[in-house]
């Protein structure tokens, strides 16, 4: 996935003392770079309603769990900076929109807007970048068809998996996203493999590397190899970053796709798709 999507979903927010022990400074950092600070009271509503949305996440883990926190806390609190400050540790595009939409005018423009502003600009970003892949991936056209090497070194074409629902699963072995996604694809993959395949398509990369990682990550599924990184399958489909997945129906139509964080996989495929 490109690095600036990265960034613009990763915005930290740093908290310090002042040397005032009555006053909090409250640094608005995104990435390295500082966009504001706040100096207020410890009893003001800004630092209390701070503290009330950092304890509601605080100890939580699991990344979807936690992502699902955050959103509903914004949602519940729509009035709050102290939503707006939480927010810095939501991911994904979709809980992005879903909490910036609930805010209300006060939390836009008050103390927080430095941070609204970030936010607002990263996802107007991201749905140009997604806007550019859905003109070439689009939901209810059939799927371009393809051959491609398996590990194996035999030749598999897409259209020969008709009749299952098939997962395309863009990534490459240098992608942190694309192998964090493994235990949950391998999840779906156990509970669905009747009538689902997947199919890694692994592009811009090595075919040591990719092989190597099949291997490590014990990856039960179909993998293939897409050596021509400008006119390949990928280009074909129109990827302009990973992981990127595209799920195909058992008439061959595409009926679901994204290019975001793994850890919101499941707000764009439910397990009742791979079931129709």
């Amino acid at each position: 996935m490109k690095k600036t999507i990265l960034t613009l979903l990763s915005a930290i927010s740093i908290l310090t003392v002042s040397a005032q022990e009555a006053d909090t400074t409250i640094v608005l950092k995104c990435g390295y770079e500082v966009l504001d600070s706040i100096t207020v009271s410890k009893s003001s509503p800004t630092f209390l309603q701070i503290q009330e949305a950092e304890a509601v996440v605080e100890g939580i883990k699991e990344a979807p769990v936690k992502y699902r926190t955050i959103v509903d806390y914004v949602l519940s609190h729509p009035d709050s900076d102290g939503s707006v400050f939480l927010m810095r540790q939501l991911n994904g595009a979709i809980n992005n929109k879903k909490c910036l939409s609930a805010l209300t005018e006060r939390a836009k423009t008050g103390l927080m807007k430095p941070l609204y502003d970030y936010y607002a600009a990263g996802i107007e970003e991201v749905d140009s970048f997604m806007t550019k892949m859905g003109k070439s991936i689009v939901i209810g056209e059939e799927a371009k068809d393809f051959t491609l090497e398996d590990i194996n070194g035999q030749q598999i074409t897409l259209s020969s998996l008709r009749g299952k629902h098939v997962l395309l699963d863009f990534w490459a072995s240098w992608c942190g996203p694309c192998i964090k996604s493994f235990p949950h694809l391998k999840t779906i993959y156990e509970q669905h493999c009747d009538k689902l395949e997947i199919l890694g398509i692994a592009c811009h990369d090595k075919q040591d590397k990719w092989r190597t990682t099949v291997d490590k990550y014990e990856l039960p599924w179909l993998h293939v190899f897409d050596a021509d990184d400008k006119n390949g399958v990928g280009a074909s489909y129109g990827v302009l970053g990973v992981p990127t997945y595209i799920l195909i129906n058992p008439e061959g139509k595409i009926v679901q796709w994204m290019m975001d964080d793994p850890d919101t996989f499941d707000l764009y495929f439910t397990p009742d798709m791979f079931e129709k």
